[in-house]
């Protein structure tokens, strides 16, 4: 059975990361996470407002994990927060990337990646219909938007810029946020052209009055199950009960697109059916075999990451240091 929690409870799990990382040293935050809430709990942790854990959100809303694991799920504006949760103790699960695998793993601190469920890095650039821009050689120079600085979204806008031949410090990268406050900016050009995801990128564009300029062509684990690896250890059941309901909602999101659907309407994205349903169909093929990112996939994740100066090589680790796939279901 599973859990919606507000904006305040989220902000009470920040409190409480707070007082950890004021009062206790390191060693024993990381203690308290090995811990968890305990009573076949998972505390799963999202980055909400899109649809890119789009198999997390269809197995909470549809409830497909087994009876012997209650999910409780916290929204989080941005995933620092919610790697913050992790590493204080509030949190047991968080549905974020590689980067936040690999930039917590730098400090020092036991985190693992259990399973994948986006293949794709999920924006897009977008621009006014009628505007001059066609191509992403065509935004040197000029005003571009993204959530913000440093986000997953900015991240992608390098891997734009660098594909097209443009320098990214050419071009002036502003701070947009997302929803209504990106499609102002862009039909009001403010920006040439702003990284949007779904399911507003299908709605924009769906309207005729936006166009898509550029999306991402390669593999990029964009979203994974991130777990202290001391909880999983202490909590093995509750962790394959996780994962098993992650498998469940992906497979028959892939057979049955509208089970989906019905799921997202409850996450009030402001899009029609038609919108969402078009959303789902592409969102559904980023969703990983067996929920696996493979070697090749992590290898040009983490070159992306690298050339866009979010992670420094050195701490670019070992793909089997990174992942652990042994608590996924498997039909052989």
């Amino acid at each position: 059975m599973s859990h919606r929690h507000t904006t305040r409870q989220t902000n009470r799990l920040l409190a409480s990361v707070a007082v950890i990382a004021v009062v206790a040293p390191l060693a024993t935050a990381c203690s308290d996470a090995s811990e968890g809430a305990g009573g076949n709990i998972a505390r799963v942790g999202l980055v909400c407002g899109g649809m890119t854990p789009m198999a997390a959100q269809v197995a909470i809303n549809q409830e497909t994990f087994p009876d012997d694991v209650e999910v409780e799920k916290y929204c989080f504006d941005s995933g620092a927060d919610a790697v913050k949760a992790l590493v204080g103790g509030s949190l047991d699960i968080f549905m974020g990337s590689i980067e936040h695998v690999l930039k917590t793993r730098a400090q020092d601190l036991p985190v693992k990646a259990y399973a994948g469920i986006n293949n794709r890095a999920p924006y897009a650039l977008v621009t006014a219909a009628g505007s001059d821009v066609q191509s992403v050689a065509d935004l040197d120079g000029e005003n571009v938007g993204v959530t913000s600085t440093g986000s997953l979204s900015d991240t992608e806008l390098h891997q734009a810029a660098g594909e097209a031949g443009v320098d990214y410090d050419d071009l002036k990268v502003v701070d947009l946020g997302s929803g209504s406050s990106m499609a102002g900016g862009i039909s009001q050009e403010r920006v040439a052209a702003g990284m949007v995801s779904d399911p507003q990128k299908s709605q924009l564009v769906a309207s005729g009055d936006y166009r898509l300029v550029w999306e991402p062509s390669t593999d990029y684990a964009a979203i994974v199950a991130v777990a202290n690896t001391e909880w999983v250890e202490n909590n093995e059941s509750e962790m394959k009960a996780f994962l098993a309901g992650l498998g469940e909602a992906a497979e028959r999101t892939t057979e049955d697109p509208t089970f989906a659907v019905e799921a997202l309407q409850e996450e009030d994205f402001g899009v029609d059916d038609a919108v969402l349903t078009d959303a789902v169909s592409s969102s559904t093929e980023t969703i990983p075999d067996g929920l696996v990112v493979t070697q090749e996939v992590y290898d040009e994740t983490t070159a992306v990451l690298v050339d866009a100066g979010v992670v420094e090589e050195g701490d670019v680790l070992p793909y089997d240091e990174v992942f652990d796939f042994d608590l996924l279901e498997s039909d052989a």
